[in-house]
Formats: C-alpha cells, structure tokens, sequence
C-alpha cells in the first residue's frame, strides 16, 4: 500500500498529458475518416450524401490509394520540422528551463486544432488546407516534443529507483486519454458532426496549457566550471543543502546563461553523438537496446498509420466501430502497464523481462491481424495485445537507468529524435506500399512486421539477459552519487540517484 500511495503521489505532468493525449486520439480516427470524405467529395463531385456512407465506398482503392498518400504527406509535414524543434527543446531541458519547452508544443497543438475547426465547417474546401495544422504543430515540436519533455521533466524529477514506475505512469496516461479518445471519437463525431468535435479537442488543449502554465515547476539552472562546463540542475537557494565538496564558480548572469544556452543548441546534433559515442560501462547495452527500441519504433508507427485504411477496407469499419474497438485495445494494454507492470517489476522481473513479454504478445497479435475475418476476431485480438506497452515502457526505463543524471533531457531527445526518424520511414514506406497489396494480399504488411520484431525480441531477450548475468539488475544497481550530487529537492524534498560509473 505505501508503494502504490506513493506512485499516484508522483503523477503530475501525467495530467495535461493525459487531456492531450484524451484530444488526440479523439482527433484521430475523426481526422482519417475526414480525409476519405474529402478525398470522396473530390472524386464523386462533392455528393456529401454518397460520401458520408462508408459501406458505399469502402473498397474503392483509387480513394484509399489517395487517402493513404495524403496521410504519408501529412506525416512529413509535421515530423520533418518537429525533429529539429525537439532536438532544440530537449536541449533547453538540461541547460535552460524544464518549464517553457513543456508549453511550447501545446501552443502549436493548439493553433493546429484551430485550423482543423475552420476546415470541418468549410467541408468542400481542399483537403490539402489540413496540411496547415500539420506545420504549426510541427513547426513548435509536435507529439514527439510533448512526450520528450514530459518523460524529461518525469525522469529529472524522480529517484532512480521510482523512474520505471513514473515512465509507467506517463505510458498510463497515454493509454488512459487513448482509451476514452477512441471509445468516444466515432460516436461524439455522429452526434455532433466534424467542427463541434474539433472544438471539444480544442478545448482540452487549452486547458492542458492553462494547467502547465499555471502548476508546472520552473528548476533553476545555473552554469559550472566543471568537466567542460555542465550544468547542474540545483534547488532553490533557500531549500539548497551545504556540500562538502566544491562544485565550481556559479555565475548569476542570466544574459550570460542565455548565450551558453544558444551556443549549446548550435552545437546540440554534436552534444547527441556524444552522449551516445561516451566510453561508459553500459554503453554496449544503451546502443543495442536503441537498436531493438528503434525497430520496433518502426513498425509501431507504420502499423498506426494503415490501421484504420486496412479495417476499413477488410471489414468495413469507419471511425466509430474503430474507435470502439481502438478503445477497447487501449483500455485493456493502460490498465495492465498502470496497475501489472508496476506490481510485476517490484516484486518479480526486469524490465527487460517485461519487454520480452510484450514483444512476444504483439508479435502473436499481429499474425491475428494478418488474417482477421470479422468483427469478432478483430475484438478478441484486444486480449491478445494487453501486454503491448510493456514495450515501450521496458525499453525507456531501462535506456533511462544507464544515462547520467545531467544527460537525462538529451537522452529522451535522442529517443524522441529515434521516434521521428522511425516514422518518417515508416510513414513513407508503409503508406506507399500498403496500397499495392490491396490487389493480392492486404495483411502482408502485418506479417512482415510480426517477422521484423522478432529483431528485438533477439537483442533483449537473449543478448542483454545473458549480458545481464554478469551485471546483475542494471535498472537496480544505482548508487548515491559520490561527487556533487544532483538535486531536484524542489519538487520532491530528496535527492536524485544516479548511476555509478566510477568503478
């Protein structure tokens, strides 16, 4: 009881993520079912009546074809600028303000939603007008920024031996706003129509934003003359414990804080390549866990991306029985990562474990998916892929676990960064391809994928559990840092645990 009490005590930024993630998976399977209806009104001379039929239009393949290459189009628009944005902003994290790039993609998302109002209400307006929101949201970070800092801020703000259990709740949220989003997305849609829909996301954005502004904590950064001029996150002056050891001049000039952070960010591509190039103990496990992270990254997002095109086309779905079934999926994998993956890595395996469990499940999963026949056997697989977020979580906890404490914001960039890259590839790929199986065979992807991911399943498996024989529990072995400790007192009244790489 005293572990569970303390791990709801944690969440804070889990929250306006949660009313993020809540809006956008509400916009979701809304926004793929728009883009058909656009690209039908284009094709049949805006007869809104025929086009608002999915059974009518289902499996024609010049419409999915044209609908699955404006999605790829619409990936780009945003991943492209959101790769630079994020790298600036993770950045920002370690050497600036844990604050700012938190609200800096809400501003965007919002703006972004905005222009999806405008373009619900004026319905036979080019479909490509949707790419507007795509830029905003990308140009200020996009999903990959609001996820980078809110796992950042999550990870600096806890104890080493609590960050399975805080990216646990992180992947919570996601799956709690995934699950009702879904459920409710295709039904709000019906009853309310495409603009009100839009401005009920709208509205949890701006709220989102109201609580970040108003209850996220600022930490204070402050430059040192120290091993090439890191920077130490420390408390308040007023709450800041004496040290016994001296950790550099600490300079006041905040123009002078302000220009080493742009020189920082000039050079942050470079800061990146070292964090991931240092000669550290565990560096061989940090690479290939983001080689097996990255893969299943991959087909993560290329799967997403044909989901709805490929249940719509197999067995007639549009937005509402696929938000049912999508919020079925993701209730049942939130209520394992929020309530079993805690209780299973206190108490029995590694994260390691959890990760090999859950890419076992999803690879059985996708199989299913391969040859799904009907309603029915598209809902059973939901039981199937209840331990799918295993994944995630496993892999961002245990990368996590091996990364210096100052590191930490340029870490999850570097994912964050993976995840961008990934579905750039997987956008452009799956969405090309997809489309050309729809003559012969249109699982074949999902196969392929279930094949790919047995990948990681290799690298964590079996590579790193036979590595970890001789270094028993990395995620657990952490040690009080012996020089200049690193503190986040002002958020949770103790210090943070770091790695001991010294001996």
């Amino acid at each position: 009881m005293p572990s569970i009490r303390r791990y709801f005590r944690m969440l804070g930024m889990e929250i306006p993520l949660c009313l993020y993630m809540l809006g956008s998976y509400l916009k979701y399977p809304v926004f793929q079912n728009l883009i058909f209806e656009k690209e039908c009104l284009r094709k049949y001379d805006q007869n809104v009546t025929f086009c608002r039929d999915v059974t009518a239009y289902y499996d024609d393949k010049d419409i999915q074809s044209a609908s699955n290459h404006f999605y790829f189009i619409s990936s780009l628009v945003l991943m492209v600028p959101s790769l630079v944005t994020t790298l600036l902003l993770g950045a920002a994290t370690d050497y600036w303000s844990m604050k700012i790039p938190l609200v800096i993609p809400y501003i965007g998302c919002i703006a972004g939603s905005v222009n999806y109002v405008l373009q619900s209400y004026f319905l036979h307006a080019d479909v490509n007008l949707l790419l507007i929101s795509d830029a905003l949201f990308g140009v200020c970070g996009g999903f990959i920024a609001i996820i980078s800092t809110t796992l950042t801020y999550g990870v600096k703000t806890s104890l080493i031996r609590h960050r399975s259990y805080r990216i646990a709740g992180i992947e919570g949220a996601i799956g709690l706003g995934g699950t009702i989003g879904y459920a409710l997305s295709g039904t709000i849609r019906e009853a309310c129509g495409y603009v009100y829909t839009f401005v009920i996301i709208l509205a949890l954005e701006v709220v989102a934003l109201l609580y970040l502004l108003i209850l996220a904590k600022e930490s204070h950064f402050e430059p040192i003359e120290r091993d090439s001029e890191q920077c130490l996150l420390l408390p308040p002056e007023s709450n800041r414990k004496s040290y016994t050891e001296p950790v550099g001049t600490i300079t006041h000039n905040r123009p002078a804080l302000l220009k080493a952070t742009g020189k920082h960010l000039a050079n942050v591509v470079v800061e990146f390549y070292k964090v991931l190039s240092k000669e550290r103990k565990f560096r061989a496990v940090l690479c290939l866990n983001l080689i097996a992270f990255g893969v299943e990254l991959l087909i993560f997002a290329g799967l997403a991306d044909i989901q709805y095109s490929y249940l719509r086309y197999e067995l007639k779905w549009g937005d509402k029985k696929y938000g049912w079934f999508s919020g079925l999926s993701y209730g049942i994998t939130t209520a394992t990562v929020l309530l079993l993956y805690p209780l299973l890595r206190m108490k029995f395996f590694s994260d390691g474990i959890l990760g090999c469990l859950g890419l076992t499940t999803k690879i059985a999963s996708l199989f299913m998916f391969a040859f799904v026949q009907n309603e029915y056997m598209a809902f059973s697989i939901t039981i199937v892929m209840m331990f799918n977020r295993f994944v995630s979580t496993g892999f961002r906890a245990f990368i996590s676990s091996v990364i210096e404490m100052h590191e930490q914001g340029k870490i999850f960039s570097v994912i964050s960064l993976l995840e961008g890259a990934t579905s750039l590839a997987a956008t452009s790929i799956f969405n090309n391809v997809y489309p050309k199986t729809l003559d012969f065979f249109p699982g074949l992807l999902y196969l392929i994928s279930a094949c790919l991911l047995i990948i990681p399943l290799t690298i964590l498996g079996f590579v790193l559990q036979v590595y970890l024989i001789f270094l028993p529990r990395i995620s657990d072995r952490v040690v009080r840092s012996r020089q200049s400790p690193e503190y986040s007192e002002d958020v949770l009244g103790s210090h943070n645990d770091v790695i001991d790489e010294s001996d």
